[in-house]
């Protein structure tokens, strides 16, 4: 089955506090259910129960289970974006190789943290990025890679700071969904944001960190 088209008409929008409240309650056990069953597998009456709610409540605010996913994965995009600011904001003025370090460690703490739903996302991540909300999120983090190289003019000389940003980002994302979806054991391995910043600094043609990239966990 095909995953669902982004902004899904919903049966109501909620109104009053406790209704909002039911909605967020929804949202947050449709992700908990798209992690552990995948989307095949996610139904509204196991959404419903994991919210404690009835399928008649949730068919007040969702009508189908596409509707539920697309609702799940627009507020988890609004999260993934306000972390990338907030890392972008971190690694502001500091040493090109002290960027990279962190923004890798804060991918894999991300991935670690949440491995069962990008497991699940792996299933249809293709198509996923083909939706409004994924590309929005996608073209945000490009700007913002794009921000930090071109300040630091060091590591671009006369480089297209839109292109090396887009490589630099799709090639760890890339990496950590193949480790997700053909060695998830391995996501643990203390090396891993190790060898993911040393490629990083080879792609840009920079020598090893002198400071190694701490195994972050979630």
């Amino acid at each position: 089955m095909a995953p669902p088209r982004p902004r899904a008409p919903s049966a109501r929008a909620p109104r009053q506090a406790r209704a909002k409240a039911t909605v967020q309650a929804i949202v947050e056990a449709t992700g908990d259910v798209f992690g552990a069953h995948g989307f095949d597998d996610t139904t509204t009456s196991r959404v419903a129960a994991r919210a404690g709610v009835s399928v008649g409540s949730l068919y007040q605010y969702f009508p189908d289970k596409k509707a539920l996913i697309a609702a799940y994965f627009e507020q988890r995009v609004r999260e993934d974006v306000e972390l990338a600011q907030n890392v972008a904001a971190r690694v502001t003025g500091t040493s090109p190789e002290e960027m990279l370090r962190v923004t890798t460690e804060e991918m894999v703490a991300l991935v670690r943290r949440d491995r069962a739903l990008y497991r699940s996302v792996v299933e249809v991540l293709p198509l996923m990025e083909q939706t409004p909300e994924v590309k929005g999120a996608l073209a945000q983090a490009h700007a913002l890679a794009t921000m930090q190289l071109r300040a630091h003019p060091q590591i671009l000389g006369d480089r297209d700071p839109e292109l090396l940003a887009l490589l630099l980002l799709h090639s760890v994302r890339s990496l950590l969904f193949r480790v997700i979806e053909s060695a998830p054991d391995k996501l643990d391995d203390p090396s891993l944001c190790a060898i993911l910043v040393g490629g990083v600094l080879g792609m840009l043609g920079l020598p090893p960190s002198k400071e190694p990239a701490r195994d972050v966990r979630a």
